[in-house]
């Protein structure tokens, strides 16, 4: 019986044990607090090659997500069987288009060699219709020397045409030729453009970094055997060495972030890190914090130096005091110390021989602590 006794007697002195702390003047951060996450400075971001009449990639291989490579290495590749039919009858094509220029050529030539050979028998009886028209012989009558000059005539005119259907034809062969190669330049560029876009579908990194996968609006990461649509992002190369955090801030709180203003990074992972940074940008549009989350926020951007013993990996989660004030020697209490009657702030203070409940006006209250200016002095102990 005594044993209980003495039991309950502790409980209630336990119980009334009273938490009091003090009234001091000291230094406060005013603080907006945001979230936000790693990234790099310098960023790549791979996506499907514009490659002609291509909508939908295939995705044939994908490279390890959080693999460190270096510039040239191949990080995706996507189905090249559309391009590759594609060549293949371009291919076909420009055999047809080079045949057809050696056979137009080889034409062309054999006839102008007996075009050539045409104009030299024209020469020829033009030179011996010239000899007998230029005979002079008394012994011969006025029509031999009328045909003979007539024959000089026809002669003449023949050699005319036949050197004009020579130059004709020189010229008319150049254009036939120039259009047959022009076809067959046409179909080599294309042939060698497919040749380059089967390359270029196996996409290498443009930097050296680590390889982060892009997901969808839906938030799904792209996989080996599924298709992406052109211009969608699949990879993201970041470089770990060069990293800074994405911050979003709260439109209320926008108002009160400047470029400059100091920062306190308390970076989540296996162990806090906590680090000093700096606001470096801020962005100009508002926009919902996600898909889900229509919250409007504004994008920050947020410069930190890590320790030599922090592994920084894009993506990891943060939490942030933006420090948009500083208050320095004002008189404090804790805010679970204040209490309220009719709207007034109320604190309990503590004396050597009572408590007293006393109003008190409040300034601002920061955190866990609030300001006071009327109503306390430095020292005095108040209940908790």
């Amino acid at each position: 019986m005594k044993k209980i006794i003495l039991i309950s007697l502790l409980l209630l002195v336990g119980c009334s044990e009273e938490h009091t702390a003090l009234v001091e003047h000291k230094s406060l951060d005013v603080v907006v607090n945001a979230s936000g996450e790693l990234e790099s400075k310098t960023t790549a971001i791979i996506a499907p090659p514009s490659v002609s009449r291509m909508w939908q990639y295939k995705i044939n291989f994908l490279i390890p997500e959080n693999t460190q490579v270096t510039k040239g290495t191949v990080v995706v590749s996507f189905d090249d069987q559309k391009v590759s039919e594609t060549l293949i009858d371009k291919k076909a094509e420009l055999e047809r288009a080079q045949k057809e220029l050696e056979n137009k050529r080889l034409k062309e030539e054999e006839t102008e060699e007996e075009l050539v050979l045409a104009a030299a028998e024209m020469d020829m009886e033009y030179d011996k219709a010239k000899r007998r028209a230029e005979i002079v012989d008394n012994s011969r009558s006025d029509n031999d020397r009328k045909k003979a000059a007539i024959d000089f005539t026809i002669a003449e005119n023949d050699l005319f045409l036949a050197k004009e259907k020579l130059k004709f034809h020189r010229e008319n062969t150049k254009l036939n030729l120039k259009l047959a190669q022009g076809k067959v330049d046409r179909l080599t560029a294309e042939v060698n453009g497919l040749l380059h876009d089967m390359e270029r579908l196996k996409v290498v990194a443009p930097i050296d970094g680590m390889v982060i996968y892009k997901a969808n609006w839906q938030g799904e990461k792209p996989a080996v055997g599924e298709s992406v649509q052109f211009g969608q992002p699949v990879i993201e190369l970041s470089v770990i060495e060069e990293m800074q955090i994405k911050a979003q801030i709260n439109e209320p709180d926008s108002g009160k972030v400047k470029v400059g203003q100091l920062v306190k990074v308390v970076v989540d992972g296996a162990q806090e890190y906590a680090f000093n940074g700096k606001v470096e940008s801020l962005g100009r549009v508002f926009r919902d914090k996600s898909y889900q989350d229509k919250r409007r926020i504004v994008d920050a951007i947020i410069s930190f130096t890590p320790t030599e013993d922090f592994v920084a990996r894009p993506g990891m989660s943060a939490r942030i005091e933006i420090i948009t004030n500083s208050l320095n020697n004002v008189l404090a209490i804790p805010a679970d110390s204040i209490s309220y009657q009719n709207e007034q702030p109320i604190v309990i203070v503590n004396s050597a021989l009572s408590t007293e409940q006393r109003a008190v006006k409040v300034e601002q209250v920061i955190g866990d602590s609030a300001i006071v200016s009327e109503g306390l002095k430095e020292n005095e102990e108040l209940v908790l």
